[in-house]
């Protein structure tokens, strides 16, 4: 009985068929498969990393090239999207994707195409950005992100948890030596090339079936007591006995059949009852517990979001970056503070601002809005998390919703004085800044237009200094 090959498929730009025997090769230029195809040059980045992933690779492997970059290395968001369909519907096993996107407005259709594609059982391996910031796809936790990585007496590959980068693969080789024109040439040292390396590593542990989460395990030879940081690999959700509280502005997709039916057709349950989490995951179901108590409990194949994976994401973040924090800080409380901490981030997300948004409710992670827990008391280990999330995220404006807190409590988590305070109560809204006080109507685009108008004329008053 014959074996079938691991379908291998490269989104880059392009892989020379007379260096690399190829199963399947297309283009694709702004969204679309293009007839006419450009000529790839052998020492392409797609060639070397097909290279480095036939030289390490010990089980028989079909390779596959999807190239969206055009001569000047560049490309966008839809055509790697389409890749992605491409993989889907050809029957892809692993991809390696040695590029990526920092650019916040990338993230929502990434996310959706990359979580199709693991749905389906499709490994994505994928290079985070050299520069260290939070990149999309590498940064999910559905992908397998690497990072060329030094480490004093570890060698080959570790897992990491990284507050910035999330669960990360490091793989310490990071460079390649590997033929070009008959000539052995060495790569630099970077994480486009520790990504193909550490694919290679992939196919020669590689199980149709096998999870993400079953790969980290396995590089890190034992069960990761955390297995996610953030909530971005619902496909469809299930609020078990708490559908009044979950809102409607959910980032999950909440299936509302009748109990039986929904944990039929559903990977994950929202709930509030820690004593149903252990059937839960025998049950095959992803969990995101939004209770009070503090659950540590361990699973080789299912997520479970908590409390304690906050905690121990802020607890993990050693490092925090000591640049001085420039962006905006809007503090907001009363009534409806949520409202406006959900609705402003939109807003300024359709401006092309980048906002970043806190709070002290666990529930509100369900919205998008970062989760503090009120357990760690320590500013500066708030502080330091918050740093790093502004820096590595790339954050404009951050929000803070301190309707469970006092100003000056907020204040010492983030070290900085607000520059507008927002008050938000059932008909009005006062915005408190250095340019006075004004009162206007229960309206989201009127505050937001007006916030804008504040922090654009006090950056033109900067440049004009």
């Amino acid at each position: 009985m014959s074996i079938k090959k691991i379908h291998v498929c490269i989104i880059d730009d392009g892989i020379c068929g007379k260096e690399i025997n190829l199963y399947k090769t297309i283009q694709i230029r702004n969204g679309k498969v293009v007839d006419s195809f450009e000529i790839c040059k052998n020492n392409s980045h797609g060639t070397g990393c097909a290279k480095v992933i036939v030289k390490h690779s010990e089980k028989k492997v079909l390779i596959s090239s999807v190239s969206v970059l055009n001569r000047q290395c560049r490309g966008n968001v839809q055509s790697l999207c389409t890749a992605f369909a491409w993989c889907m519907e050809n029957d892809v096993d692993i991809i390696n994707l040695s590029l990526g996107s920092v650019f916040f407005k990338d993230k929502e259709l990434l996310l959706s195409a990359v979580n199709r594609c693991v749905e389906k059982g499709i490994i994505i391996v994928g290079a985070y950005s050299n520069a260290g910031y939070v990149t999309y796809p590498a940064s999910f936790t559905n992908v397998l992100g690497v990072r060329a990585f030094e480490e004093k007496d570890i060698k080959d590959c570790a897992v990491r948890y990284d507050t910035n980068l999330g669960f990360g693969l490091f793989e310490t080789l990071g460079s390649e030596k590997i033929d070009v024109d008959g000539m052995e040439k060495t790569t630099r040292w970077c994480n486009s090339i520790a990504a193909p390396q550490i694919t290679a590593k992939i196919i020669n542990m590689y199980e149709r079936g096998i999870s993400p989460i079953a790969i980290r395990n396995l590089f890190g030879n034992e069960l990761l007591k955390v297995n996610c940081f953030e909530i971005d690999w619902v496909a469809k959700a299930y609020a078990q006995n708490i559908h009044n509280l979950i809102p409607e502005w959910c980032k999950c997709r909440i299936i509302s059949e009748d109990i039986e039916r929904s944990l039929k057709i559903v990977d994950t349950v929202i709930s509030q009852r820690s004593d149903d989490i252990k059937r839960l995951l025998e049950a095959g179901k992803n969990i995101i517990y939004i209770g009070d108590d503090v659950i540590d409990l361990v699973s080789s194949n299912n997520y479970i979001w908590s409390k304690y994976n906050r905690i121990q994401q802020i607890r993990y973040n050693q490092i925090a970056k000591q640049d001085v924090l420039e962006v905006p800080v809007i503090f907001i409380k009363g009534m409806y503070a949520l409202k406006y901490t959900y609705g402003l981030g939109k807003i300024f997300k359709e401006k092309d601002y980048h906002a970043y948004s806190i709070s002290h409710a666990i529930l509100y992670e369900l919205y998008g809005i970062t989760y503090i827990p009120t357990e760690i008391t320590d500013a500066d280990k708030i502080n330091n998390f918050i740093r790093n999330e502004l820096y590595y995220k790339q954050i404009d404006i951050l929000l803070y919703d301190i309707s469970g807190i006092d100003e000056k409590s907020a204040a010492k988590n983030v070290k900085l004085s607000p520059d507008i305070v927002i008050d938000a109560t059932e008909k009005y809204v006062t915005i408190s800044s250095e340019y006075g006080k004004r009162t206007v109507a229960d309206s989201i685009k009127t505050v937001g237009n007006y916030i804008i108008e504040l922090l654009e004329g006090e950056s033109r008053e900067n440049d004009e200094q």
